[in-house]
């Protein structure tokens, strides 16, 4: 959610935000007839995890690690103890604030320096809604790395080299150099 996090600080804030780096992201997430199903239901879910004794008593780990496709051992038993860590009313905020999340009408405003991180096998959020989120952005720069949404635990040196690439794609330019945006807010 980190990027969806960073489209509202530019949003909300634009004079403290200089960059921004968005990985396996999108613009909304209510495009599917899944999505829009789970969209629904979600305000219902996080009620119920709030109220039901059962779900308070339930973590994230029981969800398991399956959109970690190709994760050894080690990191897998790694990300479930950190996933045992976030209640169920926790996770059920979380799908709430996802599925009411968009910027569609308001992302191709950004003005500032942007790299969009493309996970290219991603299961999650699919390659072409991260590309409409790219495509929507002027002048955004798109480095896209092999695996699924994943791939930071997955391939950690891979999804590091691609990180700092996408980081130093947003620094290239001298600060100076941004006045040369047309479309930025004084």
């Amino acid at each position: 959610m980190g990027s969806l996090v960073a489209q509202l600080i530019w949003r909300r804030h634009p004079d403290r935000v200089s960059a921004l780096v968005l990985g396996a992201t999108s613009r909304n997430f209510v495009g599917s007839p899944t999505e829009r199903l789970i969209s629904s239901l979600s305000p219902a879910f996080a009620i119920a995890a709030r109220s039901n004794p059962v779900l308070r008593s339930l973590h994230a780990d029981i969800f398991g690690t399956g959109y970690l496709n190709n994760i050894d051992a080690e990191g897998r038993r790694y990300v479930r103890a950190e996933m045992s860590l976030t209640s169920m009313s926790t996770v059920a905020a979380a799908l709430v604030a996802v599925a009411e999340f968009t910027s569609h009408t308001w992302i191709g405003d950004v003005d500032i320096p942007v790299s969009v991180l493309v996970t290219t096998r991603d299961s999650v959020v699919p390659p072409g809604r991260q590309m409409k989120l790219a495509d929507a952005i002027r002048r955004a720069t798109v480095v896209t790395v092999e695996g699924d949404h994943g791939v930071f635990v997955e391939s950690p040196k891979l999804f590091a080299q691609k990180l700092l690439e996408a980081c130093q794609a947003v620094t290239a330019a001298p600060p100076e150099s941004r006045s040369a945006f047309p479309w930025r807010r004084s």
